[in-house]
């Protein structure tokens, strides 16, 4: 039986902040980007979350997978407690400038004009 705890406290990013961080980051720098059980929090009938915070969860999970999917983040997770994990991003080293625009097509138009633009 799952036992969410939905009091616990969750790092507050979404995706431009966790572009910001890697924009930022160096090989090996981490960030949170969620502490609960993604995939009960992600869940319509389970999560104990409002529409628009699992919306900007699913947004950052989506981002975060894509990352992790080109190379660009390792991702991990540390295990809390019964259903209470934490959920981080290891920057990997860095591609050429300007990959990361071109290998994450599927950002929303808010993430996506957080990114520099290639000089």
């Amino acid at each position: 039986m799952l036992t969410h705890a939905p009091s616990i406290l969750r790092p507050q990013i979404g995706e431009p902040e966790m572009l910001a961080w890697f924009m930022a980051a160096s090989p090996g720098d981490r960030i949170a980007y969620w502490r609960g059980h993604l995939a009960i929090d992600l869940a319509l009938t389970a999560s104990p979350l409002g529409h628009s915070e699992r919306r900007r969860l699913r947004g950052l999970k989506v981002l975060a997978l894509s990352m992790a999917e080109t190379g660009l983040v390792h991702l991990v997770q540390q295990r809390l407690g019964p259903d209470d994990y934490l959920y981080l991003a290891i920057a990997r080293p860095r591609p050429h400038h300007g990959t990361a625009r071109l290998i994450l097509p599927g950002l929303s138009s808010q993430a996506a004009s957080s990114l520099p633009q290639a000089a």
